[in-house]
This record gives C-alpha cells, structure tokens and sequence, in this order.
C-alpha cells in the first residue's frame, strides 16, 4: 500500500519538501522538451562554431537552458494545467535565446569590443 499511493501523491504535488517536483505527470512533457532543446541548440553551437572555425562554447547552451527551465517551471507552478506546454516551453527557451543574445551583444558593444 505504501508505495503505491505514496509515489502516486509524490508525482502529483509540485513541490516536495519545497523542491520543485520534476516528476510530476503533467510536467513530463516540458522536462522532455527541455532535454530536446538542450540538445538541439548544443549541435547548433557545435556546428556553427566548426562553421567559423572557432572552439564551440557550450556555457551560453546551460545558461539559456537553466534559465528557460527556471521560467517555465514558474509558469507551471502557477498553473499545471496550462494549455499548449511544448509550444509555451519552445516560446520560452527561444525568448530567453534571443533576450540573452541581445544583452550580451549591448555588453560587448559598451565595453568596445568589435563584434
């Protein structure tokens, strides 16, 4: 009886022992998008580093991916049940891409660096 009901009520509250909870059933589908992101913009990075034959900086891919994960999970603890989870999660890790983009490039740009 333990495990059963236990592991069931553990998987269906968002947070355990104020730890988001990433088993939860409704979030499989945004922690499986977000691993396919992390991924996918990873070979991006590899390939176009190979593409201007410099060394690939996989740094920028964490950041964006931790914090897309960060804004996304806000968004699902205040809803779960929010529609269109693999668009939402793909808006939102694109949005942090370009949102990081732009302010690393102000940040070059006001130090003098030549992009």
């Amino acid at each position: 009886m333990y495990n059963q009901n236990s592991n069931k009520m553990e998987e269906e509250e968002l947070l355990i022992n104020g730890k988001f909870n990433n088993k939860h059933s409704k979030y499989k589908s945004i922690k499986y998008t977000n691993v396919t992101l992390l991924i996918l913009f990873y070979f991006l990075e590899v390939i176009f580093a190979e593409v201007d034959g410099q060394t690939p900086s996989i740094l920028g891919v964490f950041i964006t991916f931790f914090i897309a994960r960060y804004f996304i999970r806000e968004i699902f603890k205040k809803n779960p049940d929010f529609n269109y989870k693999i668009l939402k999660t793909f808006g939102v890790y694109l949005s942090v891409f370009i949102i990081k983009n732009i302010i690393l490039v102000l940040i070059l740009v006001l130090l003098g660096v030549e992009i």
